[in-house]
């Protein structure tokens, strides 16, 4: 009996040993899995809820935030720095709500300033019979990168897709005013020619005559800002344009601006005309002293050469600009006016947009629509209440860019200009246009440089004239935008039946926009419309191959 009672006895003991060597175990087992968490876990703290000081942290935060422990452990996370207090108290106020915080996105200080963003999630747990919190954070920098960048794209996309908007709206708008005003222009010209000289309409004519020249040019700065303008080009000194161009501004400059001028004596030379320079610096010098109002202030021009890594990639515009040289011409224009809000920024180059300082009508967007036309950037600096500079990029040229071309309307009003010079009597033009009083007027025009006119309202009607009379026909003058058959296609049409019939091309569209893409048959001109006799008789020459 007592050897079995010694025999239970070492059993208890022997069990007791176990179970103790089973705790013991189990708690090597739970320090070293503990451990193992901990260095290789994704980023965790643990610290305790009574002052928030840290308790233990992974390997992976201290990856993370780029720290040693020493300067992690004993430490809050606003003292460990990687945490602002602003964000600390948004962290409590999550878990005061909850207990717990569940996928709470915040920034997280990596050291030198640098920031990353982290998802948090935190859970209570119990540390040595003391209340702690095990935070995890999961790195979603990449993530938030790839958002911002997407948020960025998806503005610039709506910003193009309101700029391929507002170009179309301004290219139809600008085609159909031309087609009018070219039938003002044309027959006040005609009218001209019927009165005697020195009679009081004619005044009154001329008078007209020039404000439909002002609407016009109104419409080519439409086309301009939508870069659909084309004016030949010519190698140009950048500096020295500026100083041909500056007395005209100047004498209109209000006295209470100082103009200051660095313009080197040779300056970088770019491929455009002196109108695309006077327009482009008219507009920026404009809109720098309207931002001075009537306060005293200063505005500096100044022309130089800069790489493509000088040029700023924050408020460039336009938006989609793609650098095609190494080097560009930078004319810059800064003023001491009221700035711009960067909110205003963008607004600026929508064509009338208007605020109490600056962007009043078409001014900003021509000289973006100017730059559009050369591959050119423009750049803008601004400070509410301390000024704006202004910086427009035009590639380095070393030769033309562009080939010669005859086209465009010129208004010459003296009153010479208005007595045409016939043509060879009793030949006959084929007139193919939609438009009714277009129509009339360029027949009027026609016939008063002695040709007889059959004119035909598209394409399909033109080709049956055609091919009734194409022995009577010297040459045909034809609209590009017509129903059932438009202009390429009439000229190709007409080519096909007799290959040698002279072409004129007419549109309410830049030279540019028409001569896009490729097409089998060119014609011998091209009239922009509106025109006027000396620009339709000059189209007939070059037509016909001779000058009368």
């Amino acid at each position: 009996m007592e050897d079995e009672r010694k025999t239970k006895k070492q059993l208890i003991e022997e069990l007791n040993c176990l179970r103790l060597e089973q705790i013991e175990q189990a708690k090597i087992n739970s320090e070293k899995f503990t451990k193992a968490f901990l260095q290789n876990s994704i980023p965790t703290v643990i610290t305790a809820i009574k002052d928030g000081r840290v308790v233990e942290v992974s390997d992976a935060f201290l990856r993370l935030v780029g720290r040693k422990r020493h300067e992690v452990i004993g430490y809050t996370a606003v003292e460990g720095g990687f945490l602002t207090e602003k964000q600390r108290a948004a962290f409590y106020s999550e878990l005061n709500k909850n207990g717990l915080v569940e996928n709470l996105e915040m920034e997280i200080s990596i050291g030198d300033g640098l920031l990353r963003y982290g998802l948090f999630n935190v859970v209570m747990m119990s540390i040595n019979n003391e209340n702690c919190l095990l935070t995890t954070i999961q790195d979603i920098s990449k993530r938030k990168q790839a958002e911002e960048e997407k948020a960025i794209i998806e503005v610039q996309n709506r910003q193009l897709q309101k700029s391929e908007s507002l170009g179309r709206m301004a290219g139809a708008i600008a085609h159909h005013f031309n087609n009018k005003l070219g039938a003002v222009i044309g027959n006040l010209e005609l009218a001209l020619t019927e009165l005697p000289k020195g009679g009081n309409p004619q005044a009154r004519i001329i008078a007209a005559m020039k404000a439909s020249g002002k609407a016009a040019e109104m419409s080519s700065m439409m086309l301009t800002y939508v870069g659909q303008s084309f004016e030949q080009r010519e190698l140009l000194d950048l500096s020295d344009a500026c100083v041909r161009g500056l007395p005209l501004i100047e004498a209109v400059m209000p006295a209470n601006v100082v103009l200051k001028k660095d313009l080197p004596v040779m300056g970088p030379i770019v491929s455009t005309n002196a109108d695309y320079i006077q327009q482009a610096l008219t507009n920026l010098l404009t809109n720098a002293w309207e931002a001075i109002g009537r306060e005293s202030g200063t505005v500096s021009l100044r022309v130089k050469t800069v790489s493509l890594a000088q040029i700023s990639t924050a408020k460039r515009y336009p938006i989609d600009w793609q650098a095609q040289y190494t080097a560009y011409a930078c004319l810059e224009v800064a003023d001491t006016g009221c700035g711009i809000e960067d909110r205003d920024i963008e607004k600026i180059f929508d064509p009338f947009y208007s605020n109490k300082f600056t962007g009043r009508g078409m001014g900003l967007p021509v000289v973006l629509g100017i730059l559009k036309t050369h591959n050119g950037v423009l750049t803008v600096e601004s400070t509410p209440n301390q000024g704006s500079t202004f910086r427009i990029f035009f590639p380095l040229s070393e030769k033309a860019l562009m080939r010669d071309q005859e086209a465009g309307s010129s208004y010459d009003y003296s009153i010479s200009s208005f007595f045409p010079t016939k043509f060879i009597e009793g030949g006959a033009v084929l007139l193919a246009e939609d438009d009714e009083m277009m129509c009339n007027m360029a027949g009027a025009m026609l016939e008063s440089f002695g040709f007889s006119v059959m004119k035909a309202k598209d394409g399909v009607e033109a080709m049956e004239i055609f091919g009734k009379h194409q022995s009577e026909i010297q040459f045909v003058l034809s609209d590009l935008t017509m129903p059932r058959m438009n202009g390429w296609e009439t000229l190709t049409a007409l080519r096909k039946v007799q290959p040698n019939i002279p072409v004129i091309l007419t549109s309410g569209y830049d030279l540019a926009h028409v001569m896009e893409g490729d097409h089998p048959e060119l014609p011998q001109a091209f009239l922009s419309k509106p025109y006027n006799l000396n620009a339709l008789r000059d189209a007939i020459s070059q037509a016909l191959g001779k000058i009368d």
